[in-house]
């Protein structure tokens, strides 16, 4: 499946397209899919850490869409409903994973922090601009050996600016399971790197 870019689309047109699909009309589901591909495709890809995975987590997770479209029932948006195959589908595939995968979804990770980053602090001086990036490469590491559902957790919060109440529903549980975790993961990184105060 090629990566496509979605063109907006109205809620009407939208829950007209659903409807189809749920009739069987197989051009309606790939019309749907088109238009939801490029932003589930990134979430994809932060999720699986490469290009290649990426794209068969992609596939795998719109034919398991397609397969169970009569199920939407419209009480989230058609792209949480996805999103929320997609998380099942990777913990599923991670169950399954070879070692090396953390390393492959912590540099694709970084990938996506370091741009923003940089930007931000390009006009610093270089000794505080190592510092941070030393940081944020501790952060990385530290993320990759978290549990895979308190991972996607955090990046559903701070890089994909999900609320709570999203990501709650994206993942199948309560928005106090989300706090806590988030609490859990925040209070680990602050733990890491809590340092003694220097006085002078």
């Amino acid at each position: 499946m090629s990566i496509a870019t979605g063109m907006a689309i109205t809620p009407a047109e939208e829950a007209a397209l659903i409807g189809r699909a749920q009739r069987g009309d197989a051009e309606a589901f790939c019309e749907l899919a088109t238009h939801h591909h490029r932003s589930l495709y990134v979430l994809a890809l932060k999720y699986s850490g490469n290009h290649y995975d990426a794209e068969d987590l992609m596939q795998d997770v719109m034919l398991n869409a397609y397969r169970a479209i009569h199920q939407f029932r419209g009480m989230s948006s058609f792209r949480t409903w996805v999103a929320r195959i997609m998380v099942n589908s990777f913990l599923n595939q991670k169950r399954k994973s070879d070692p090396i995968a953390t390393t492959k979804r912590q540099e694709t990770i970084a990938d996506d922090f370091e741009p923003a980053f940089y930007s931000k602090h390009s006009g610093r001086n270089s000794e505080r601009t190592v510092h941070n990036g030393l940081v944020m490469q501790q952060i990385l590491e530290l993320l990759g050996s978290v549990p895979e559902r308190q991972r996607l957790m955090f990046l559903m919060k701070h890089q994909e600016g999900m609320t709570c109440e999203e990501i709650a529903d994206t993942m199948g549980t309560s928005v106090g399971t989300v706090k806590k975790t988030l609490f859990r993961v925040v209070d680990r990184l602050r733990q890491h790197f809590a340092m003694p105060l220097v006085k002078g």
